[in-house]
């Protein structure tokens, strides 16, 4: 039977819940390190990781999201897309990475949850034109 990367991720959370004590966590790694290499997925390591990082977020409330804009924010700008998070997807906590590309004219990039928010001038633009087209 294959283990997919979700039930390891799944697996290692169940395995770290509640533990506090460094050697315990150390000896539940090791030991799921083991469990990867017998199975031959220490290939879905990433995955893995990447999978953990968003059920460790989600049962601590916690949202990581990335967003890009021509430009730095402002402060009120920071505040109302950490306000729109918070109240689309329930967190307490947002951990917001952002960054600017030159590339983008205007607007903005969000990213969250597997979703992408394409506020940019460029997709903005492609939109009405392919509505002038059709």
């Amino acid at each position: 039977m294959k283990i997919s990367a979700k039930q390891y991720a799944i697996s290692l959370y169940e395995s770290l819940k509640g533990k506090t004590d460094k050697t315990e966590v150390k000896k539940v790694l090791h030991n799921f390190v083991a469990i990867l290499g017998k199975g031959n997925n220490l290939n879905k390591e990433s995955e893995i990781i990447e999978i953990f990082e968003n059920i460790w977020n989600i049962e601590n409330g916690e949202l990581k999201a990335e967003l890009t804009s021509a430009r730095e924010l402002s402060k009120e700008s920071r505040e109302t897309v950490v306000n729109y998070l918070k109240e689309k997807s329930g967190a307490k906590k947002i951990v917001l990475e952002e960054y600017t590309d030159g590339k983008i004219l205007g607007g903005f990039i969000l990213k969250y949850n597997n979703r992408i928010i394409d506020g940019s001038l460029r997709s903005s633009l492609g939109e009405l034109g392919a509505q002038l087209e059709g």
